[in-house]
Order: structure tokens, then C-alpha cells, then sequence
């Protein structure tokens, strides 16, 4: 599918760093019998979680819709917790409290800065981030366990981040350069991407793009996010066919690997009138912040993988599915 995370979206700076969400968490049939003591410890101990007309309600009952609820990315986090602590320990860092709290300011930062690098409303990023983290069910225990994770993983990953002027380049296009809105469809052959080419001529492209696209955008009708010329987010042939058709016009199929494109410009805004050299400083901060988070994400599925790892407790493995 083609690509559409950007270089400043917050998710990516949010989530990008917690344990890759995995598909399923299996566990193998011949795994060791956990100790007896263990065993026999929890099942002699019910913590109390709420009384209801009279009668107690002990964490037991709870226990399985909740590990349902959340327990593989709640095993996959912890996973990547122990190991991220022993590999800091290894290579001698020790992550402080500014560090964490410098965690913090970056998101609120990344949500209200404008892209000529000013600082925007404080106030505003606060509020902002509480309605995120709400929407990921984000409370106090996971967002502080998330940003000292990302504190972590970020002081591993410092000495490997390059800087380069292509890179420069690249962030200061994105951020000030030329945007294009298009429509995309993406076809399996060429004959199914001339024919879809040929019938835009004189149907709707919208409608044709949600019946017959393969990309995930056509249920947008096609519709992509502003794109500009140098933006690698984006499949190189796709953005060299979105500049070389015109404003209004539909480009001819361009094959990328074993799918073509066909694209309807809908629109350009032309680029702003900050020179690289204005934007130099804020450049090098989103193109540092950029390249740190793709050697994070790495990181993050290497440490959160289950390979040495014995689940015992079934509860966590993917719930059946629906029949």
C-alpha cells in the first residue's frame, strides 16, 4: 500500500516506540509447567476489587476479559521494557528524569509548532495530547511507561543518527516546497490500469478509484494527504507521476514493482518563500527527530521479539477467531 506517514504526524512520535503490536502472540503447545508454588499462589489469592450490592468482586473475575482486553500489547511492552533496561545497563546509560521529562515536551512541542520552526500554544498542545492519549486509552502508568521508553531507545540510538544535505533537502521540500492533492488508484496489471486510465476520461474518478483501486485510500475515493515533490514517504514513481501530469489532468499508468499508479491532480499549493537557509536549524531538528524515530521503531521490534521467550499462561495467546 502506499505510504502515507509523514515526517512530523504524532502518532508515529507516540507510538512508534511502544512494542510492535503484534498480529498474535502464539504460544507453543510443550511449554514448561510454570513452577507449583506460583501456580498455587494465585489461585489462593483474590484481591478485592470492588463490593456491588453486598457482594465482593475480586480481581479473578476480571482477570481474563482484561488480559483479552489488552494483554498481548501489555506482555509485548514489558517484554521490551526488561530488555530495553538490561541494554542500557550493558552500554552504561542511565536515563534521568530530565531525560523523560524531555520526552514530554517534545510531543507537546510536535503538535503545535509551525513549520517555520515558532513555538505555537502551549496550552492548546496540552489539551491536544489529552485527547490522544484518551483515544489510546493512554493513563497515567502506560504514558509515563511510554515516554521513559522512548527516552531509553533514543540514548541507544543517538551516535547512529546521520545528518545529510539530501536529507536536509528532502525535510526542507516537505515542509516549504510545493504540494500537490491528487487522487490515486492503484491496479494489479497494465491492462486493468489503461482501462481505469481510459474510463476516468469520461466517469468519475472518485467512483472508480472505490470500486476498483487496490490502495487503502480508495475508500477516500483515492484521496491522498498534500504531497510534495521530494517527500520519500512516497514511492519515487508515484511522485514523479503526480508533477508530470498537470493541474486537473489524469496521468498515464506507472508501474512501481508489480502495481501501477494512476493519479488525478486535483490541486497544487505553491511553495512558501522560506529559504533553506531560514529554515535550516528547524530542518535539522524534524530531520533528526525523523531518522531517530525510524532506528527507534528497529530497536523497539528487536527488543520486543519473542524469540527466547516461554509464555505459561494461556490467557495471553490470540483470542480464536470468529467462526
Amino acid at each position: 500500500m502506499v505510504a502515507t506517514t509523514r515526517l512530523m504526524i504524532l502518532s508515529s512520535l507516540l507510538l512508534g516506540a511502544c512494542a510492535a503490536e503484534p498480529r498474535s502472540i502464539s504460544t507453543t503447545p510443550a511449554a514448561p509447567t510454570p513452577p507449583a508454588s506460583a501456580t498455587a499462589a494465585r489461585k489462593s489469592i483474590d484481591p478485592l476489587v470492588a463490593v456491588v450490592d453486598g457482594q465482593t468482586l475480586g480481581f479473578d473475575a476480571l482477570r481474563a476479559p482484561l488480559v483479552e482486553l489488552g494483554g498481548q500489547t501489555a506482555l509485548r511492552d514489558a517484554i521490551l521494557d526488561q530488555r530495553l533496561k538490561a541494554r542500557l545497563k550493558r552500554a552504561g546509560i542511565t536515563i534521568a528524569t530530565e531525560e523523560i521529562e524531555r520526552e514530554r515536551a517534545l510531543l507537546l512541542q510536535t503538535l503545535v509548532t509551525k513549520s517555520d520552526g515558532s513555538a505555537g500554544d502551549n496550552d492548546r498542545a496540552v489539551e491536544l495530547l489529552g485527547q490522544i492519549r484518551l483515544k489510546q486509552g493512554l493513563g497515567a502508568t502506560r504514558f509515563d511507561a511510554l515516554l521513559a521508553r522512548n527516552a531509553g531507545l533514543r540514548a541507544l540510538v543517538a551516535s547512529a543518527v546521520k545528518l545529510d544535505d539530501d536529507g536536509m533537502a528532502n525535510t526542507h521540500d516537505m515542509l516549504h516546497g510545493a504540494k500537490r492533492n491528487a487522487r490515486l488508484a492503484v491496479l494489479s496489471s497494465l491492462a486493468d490500469a489503461e482501462r481505469f486510465a481510459r474510463d476516468a476520461q469520461t466517469a468519475d474518478f472518485t467512483a472508480l478509484a472505490v470500486e476498483r483501486s487496490l490502495d487503502e485510500s480508495a475508500v477516500r475515493g483515492g484521496l491522498l494527504a498534500p504531497i510534495s515533490r521530494r517527500d520519500p514517504s512516497y514511492p519515487e514513481p508515484l511522485r514523479a507521476a503526480l508533477f508530470a501530469t498537470a493541474v486537473g489532468a489524469i496521468s498515464t499508468p506507472m508501474l512501481d514493482g508489480a502495481r501501477f499508479y494512476v493519479v488525478r491532480v486535483e490541486s497544487e499549493t505553491a511553495a512558501d518563500a522560506i529559504s533553506p537557509a531560514q529554515s535550516r536549524e528547524y530542518c535539522e531538528r524534524m530531520l533528526r527527530i525523523s531518522r531517530e524515530r525510524l532506528l527507534m521503531d528497529a530497536l523497539a521490534r528487536e527488543l520486543a521479539s519473542l524469540e527466547g521467550v516461554t509464555i505459561f499462561d494461556r490467557a495471553f495467546d490470540a483470542p480464536p477467531r470468529a467462526r
